[in-house]
């Protein structure tokens, strides 16, 4: 006795199917023909990866009943023209111990874990522009002091444009005083 044409197999379940109720569905790059319990398993669970894969943590993280808005460009002060103070260490201990904090509380407040709080602490690790931002909201205090650029056309014996940066004209004017002397 031959096999049926119009019966198949679940290629996952194993379970006889009629080849007209049969779905075909790719799973990592693989081509299955599933029964219908067996695909609709199968995209209930592509669905659920497909909008946890989008979705952030932070939207995971939110309350019901919020709402969640697309994250703007902030138009503040560029992070590029700051840099973190030299005694950034004893800045954030002391406020920290003014608050009555833990470093397991402040790492919490910052969203960071407490090693990172610690080293900064102890001075072995310099906090990047946008920690320190967050410190500065937390602790109330400054981490943060615009970047001072030196004046390089005093060092160039009055070569240069008006605007203290050396161009390429300048180091050319430069070299060329340089092969005279």
């Amino acid at each position: 006795m031959s096999p049926r044409p119009d019966i198949i197999h679940c290629e996952m379940c194993g379970r006889p199917i009629r080849r007209k109720d049969s779905k075909v569905v790719y799973i990592e790059g693989a081509r299955l023909v599933l029964c219908p319990q067996c695909y609709s398993r199968v995209a209930k669970r592509a669905v659920k990866e497909e909008v946890r894969s989008v979705t952030t943590k932070r939207i995971n993280a939110l309350r019901p009943y919020t709402t969640v808005r697309k994250p703007t460009r902030k138009r503040g002060p560029r992070l590029e023209n700051y840099e973190v103070v030299e005694d950034y260490a004893r800045r954030v201990r002391e406020a920290r111990e003014r608050l009555g904090w833990t470093q397991r509380t402040l790492a919490e407040a910052v969203r960071e874990s407490e090693n990172v709080i610690k080293r900064i602490e102890s001075g072995r690790l310099t906090p990047s522009i946008e920690l320190a931002m967050r410190l500065e909201k937390v602790l109330g205090i400054k981490l943060l002091e615009p970047v001072v650029d030196s004046d390089f056309t005093g060092s160039l014996g009055g070569l240069g444009s008006p605007s203290k940066e050396l161009t390429l004209g300048d180091i050319v004017s430069i070299r060329r005083r340089g092969s005279k002397e």
